[in-house]
């Protein structure tokens, strides 16, 4: 008698259990690719609206010196957003500062307007104070600072009055918009009228003026250092410098920026091209000297000194020759990260190293992907900086585009890993990695309580820029793994239901 045979009877339980883990991890992942790039955009509003937690300041070099005398006239014009080489070629800026001293000076980080100044006029590094970037954020209530113990000091805005409104000045122009803190009041009326209420503040009896200039920044942002508006804007800021010295020549004049610009355009990160502007100040009593890098407190304790005020005790600025005689060294100025956080974050990845090791077990399954679109992300955009756009950018398409390739390469990964190996270890080796790598930079860079819903802005250099592309590779990953997974076991699930085999005889043994 022939003997017939069939195929194998599908086993319910088993394969039905597997497809069901298969889709929990799926919707895992896609819950994981849908929040990440959410949490991103908190984390954009963080690090431009909150303050950070106060931290210990950089340390600068220790030095004896002897400090600027008091003057019965201090005048102060900063010049926003002008670089160190664009303001070397300035005529008005160079005369002015060959007849005192001539300064590089360094800003810390971030460089940012109004942390920057807040830096000048207290005396604190903005790690101590933690005012780090407040993007349209006006400090209230104001500053109290050196402004605050000179009690008629003005400031006169050219623009964005609430950078000059947030430093504790007596008096503030133009004034403040009453809808919204962070505008001007009149803003047409205001810049036809504005250097002559500069012109009036630097010749009145006033012991302290600053003129806060705005449109070289303006001109930065719109169009980069290297452009012909950019140059215009320096070369018209300088003649208007020219005209307010020309009318108060006397008084002792600090000629300063905040920091400079990329050749494309922005700031805000650690770059020393950005940190490190020229400055000087001249007139009576001060040497004619060159020297630097100094702090920006250092400038911070000059200009108390020059008007007989004392800074808090905290403030680490130097007096005119010790800052002179003990320069910083060139990034001396940066922040490092703190040492408990630097080396939990380093942990951490060698944690999510391992477990990518441990799952993958073959070489072609470790996460390739992961290491190819940072490699793509760098070679199309550099080193991530806080003075990048794309860091900034509140999509993120742009950045999806850049490592493209790398989610092709994490679903084919993924998709022939699922061949011979279980589902949570592929997942495992492809995402370990890639997921400690996000948890240290959030750990470097003190993110964990803005995770949590805390409002802080955290800002270390380098990490913090990083955090912003990390995430959405990670994030895309993610996404990329989850398909990866749920289109093989939509195709296995098919199968498993395919007709059963016609049953074959076999031939009866002799």
């Amino acid at each position: 008698m022939p003997v017939v045979t069939s195929a194998p009877e599908p086993q319910p339980g088993r394969s039905g259990g597997r497809l069901a883990r298969a889709l929990v991890i799926v919707i895992a992942l896609s819950i994981v690719a849908w929040i990440a790039p959410l949490a991103r955009h908190r984390w954009i509003h963080a690090v431009l609206s909150f303050d950070a937690i106060p931290s210990a300041p950089v340390e600068l070099p220790a030095s004896r010196g002897v400090q600027l005398t008091p003057t019965p006239h201090v005048r102060v014009i900063l010049i926003d957003g002008l670089s160190a080489s664009v303001a070397a070629d300035l005529p008005n800026w160079r005369a002015v500062c060959a007849r005192g001293a001539q300064l590089v000076i360094d800003v810390g980080f971030p460089t940012v307007s109004l942390p920057v100044e807040a830096e000048l006029w207290s005396g604190l590094t903005q790690q101590q104070s933690g005012i780090v970037f407040r993007s349209d954020m006006p400090l209230i209530p104001p500053l109290h600072a050196t402004p605050s113990a000179v009690p008629d000091s003005r400031a006169v805005a050219e623009d964005h009055g609430w950078i000059v409104r947030s430093l504790g000045f007596a008096h503030t122009e133009p004034l403040v918009d009453p809808t919204d803190v962070a505008k001007d009041d009149h803003v047409d009326d205001w810049h036809r009228v504005w250097l002559a209420h500069a012109t009036a503040a630097v010749t009145s009896d006033a012991k302290l003026v600053f003129v806060h200039l705005l449109r070289v920044d303006t001109a930065g942002h719109r169009t980069g250092r290297e452009s012909p508006l950019y140059q215009v804007a320096a070369g018209s800021a300088d003649a208007i410098l020219g005209e307010l010295v020309a009318a108060e020549p006397d008084a002792r004049w600090f000629l300063l920026s905040d920091h400079g610009h990329t050749a494309s355009g922005g700031h805000g990160g650690e770059e020393r091209e950005l940190r490190q502007v020229e400055g000087c100040i001249a007139g009576p009593g001060v040497p004619h000297v060159h020297g630097g890098p100094v702090h920006i407190v250092d400038i911070a304790r000059s200009l108390a000194d020059s008007l007989g005020v004392t800074l808090v005790p905290a403030s680490r600025g130097r007096v005119f020759t010790a800052a002179l005689s003990a320069p910083l060294r060139p990034d001396q100025a940066v922040p490092v990260v703190p040492l408990q956080r630097g080396a939990l974050a380093i942990v951490i990845v060698v944690a999510g190293l391992a477990l990518s090791y441990l799952a993958a077990r073959k070489w072609w399954l470790a996460p390739w992907w992961f290491v190819l679109g940072v490699i793509c992300f760098i070679a199309v955009y550099g080193e991530p900086t806080l003075s990048m756009g794309i860091v900034w950018a509140p999509t993120g398409r742009a950045m999806y585009l850049t490592w493209l390739p790398a989610l092709v390469l994490a679903m084919l990964a993924t998709w022939i890993g699922l061949r011979s190996t279980a589902t949570i270890r592929v997942v495992i080796a492809q995402l370990a990695l890639p997921c400690a790598v996000v948890a240290a930079a959030i750990t470097a860079s003190g993110s964990w309580p803005l995770v949590l819903g805390g409002d802080i802005a955290p800002i270390v250099p380098h990490v913090t820029a990083w955090l912003s592309p990390l995430v959405l590779i990670a994030a895309h990953g993610c996404a990329a793994v989850a398909l990866a997974v749920l289109a093989r076991f939509v195709r296995w699930a098919f199968d498993r239901h395919s007709p059963p085999e016609t049953p074959r005889s076999e031939p009866a043994a002799s």
